[in-house]
């Protein structure tokens, strides 16, 4: 492939600035992956450490809820299935509503994340231990 260039323009720029900021957007990424593996969420080392692992334990608490409901909705009729769907979507947006009323006094202060995440962790294990109970009547 031929690259021609008007005349008096030079390579040298943009291919310096493709290093610097293709290089920078690299070392932001693997900067942050190593930070998030030092975390020990039995011993977390501050704040930040704890919503983060507040917020890591919520993401596996649904992870698990995901799973079950899989288990489960492949064990059933199209009609159960159907109902089970309308029923989850119910009650995703009554977990999500309690959550944000059972800390709206929090809101704006720097635990909120953290408290809604720990509702919404508990009513999802909640959800996870009811679905598991249908899925050992199947």
């Amino acid at each position: 492939m031929k690259i021609e260039l008007r005349k008096g323009l030079s390579l040298f720029w943009p291919i310096a600035l493709l290093a610097i900021f293709g290089t920078t957007s690299v070392s932001a990424q693997s900067l942050s992956f190593p930070i998030a593996q030092q975390i020990n969420c039995d011993r977390p080392q501050g704040d930040a450490q704890v919503r983060t692992c507040i917020r890591l334990s919520y993401e596996a608490s649904d992870k698990r809820l995901n799973e079950v409901y899989k288990q489960l909705t492949s064990s059933l009729s199209d009609e159960e299935r159907s109902l089970l769907t309308e029923a989850q979507l119910g009650w995703i947006k009554l977990r999500d509503k309690t959550c944000e009323f059972e800390v709206y006094k929090s809101r704006g202060g720097t635990g909120y994340g953290g408290f809604l995440n720990e509702c919404l962790e508990r009513m999802t294990k909640q959800r996870t231990a009811e679905l598991e109970q249908y899925l050992k009547k199947r």
